[in-house]
């Protein structure tokens, strides 16, 4: 038997565990919380009111496992047989070791991370630098481009890639687990700063309106496009969309509401609702035109809004949050009770801003202090999320004997 059939193998029997069924007890069963990207984003089966903790999650970046496991990245993001074998490797590992409530599922995401996209568009990409997958600076769009009406992505030079190896993936481990192709999920904006680049497009937005949604027009029309070619290509149903937005706070809220929430709210419409709109930047300022967005499951506050509270005061209606914590600030540098003061800070803004439903996330772990010890806080601010609920879960049960 092959070490992959092993894996899955294993990945099946602990799909099964006692421990899995608990976790995937907490979350919400209508939709995967595997999205277009290889982590965990899912909603809570329940809210604050059933007096049970809310969800606790982990991540960590790849450093972790170049360190822990070996993993080549020059060879993840370009050999299918490898990549499967150590994304299962790493699945099973943070389901055994890390005692958080991140469900196993047979759901095997193919990602290619931001390059996605503007792969798609025809940037050139670099898969086997021996990092996360990159895209070339050099601007492929232009004042003089004319961009096309429809692109052929059965012909798409990057997706034929793509293609190949899914497919691959696909008869390793053939129908018992589910093998997910590429979503879509980079907001327009970034993808416009990919294809123009980022002093170009920003440039445009003081000078070149017109240019401007000339690309974003594109752009859009683009990701429409594809969803519904992945849809027919898959025969699947077009599910939910994301929207991830790193690059959002890099311009004022005034111009995110007038060049980018349109066409976001576009796309909103064309996938029913934004299942997860995720930044890793710090958006609290734009909080209140982003949540103009007619529909979205699942909100990021990401590791760069270091006070939580601000954001939530900008939400316009209730919210179910991914309230992101900073691994290196509040896990790896810090000690335990400095950490239990941020989450318990954390908690209190949900209960203030009423928000009922959220989930409690490290998010950024790179080495820091030597892998096992980085890890070994990791599992230690797990128990440090729990006990810190805990503590309010007494008190209300104190207060209302009282």
């Amino acid at each position: 038997m092959s070490d992959i059939n092993k894996l899955l193998d294993e990945l099946n029997i602990l799909c099964e565990s006692e421990e899995n069924i608990r976790r995937l007890s907490l979350w919400r069963s209508d939709e995967c919380g595997i999205r277009g990207e290889t982590q965990w984003h899912g909603v809570p089966n329940y809210s604050v009111e059933s007096t049970n903790p809310m969800p606790v999650t982990t991540e960590c970046l790849d450093t972790i496992w170049q360190n822990a496991l070996g993993l080549d990245l020059s060879r993840y993001f370009t050999d299918p047989d490898y990549f499967l074998e150590y994304y299962l490797k790493i699945k099973l590992r943070k389901f055994k070791d890390f005692k958080d409530d991140t469900p196993l599922t047979r759901d095997i995401p193919v990602s290619f991370g931001v390059t996605h996209e503007a792969g798609i568009l025809g940037q050139e990409i670099f898969l086997d630098h021996g990092e996360e997958p990159s895209f070339s600076r050099q601007s492929i769009v232009d004042e003089n481009t004319e961009f096309p009406e429809s692109i052929n992505f059965r012909e798409n030079e990057y997706l034929q890639m793509v293609i190949g190896f899914y497919g691959k993936v696909k008869k390793q481990v053939g129908e018992e687990f589910n093998v997910i192709f590429p979503h879509w999920f980079r907001g327009p904006q970034g993808v416009a700063l990919y294809i123009r680049g980022f002093e170009e497009f920003s440039v445009d937005l003081y000078m070149n309106e017109d240019l401007t949604h000339r690309i974003l027009r594109f752009v859009t029309n683009v990701a429409r496009d594809f969803v519904q070619w992945r849809s027919e290509y898959l025969d699947e149903p077009i599910a939910r969309g994301d929207l991830f937005n790193d690059d959002i706070p890099i311009m004022s809220p005034e111009f995110y509401s007038k060049y980018f929430l349109p066409y976001e709210q576009e796309l909103c419409d064309f996938y029913n609702g934004i299942y997860y709109w995720h930044s890793c930047g710090d958006i609290t300022k734009h909080v209140p035109e982003i949540h103009r967005l007619s529909d979205i499951t699942l909100f990021d506050f990401g590791v760069s809004m270091e006070y939580k509270g601000a954001g939530i005061e900008g939400l316009r209606a209730p919210q179910t949050l991914e309230l992101r914590v900073f691994a290196q600030h509040h896990i790896q540098e810090c000690s335990e009770e400095e950490s239990k003061t941020y989450i318990r800070q954390i908690v209190e803004d949900c209960r203030k801003g009423e928000i009922t439903r959220y989930v409690i996330r490290s998010s950024g772990m790179s080495v820091f202090l030597g892998v096992e010890k980085d890890l070994e806080k990791l599992m230690r601010w797990v128990e440090l999320v729990r006990e810190v609920q805990d503590e309010f879960i007494k008190s209300d049960n104190v207060t209302r004997m009282v």
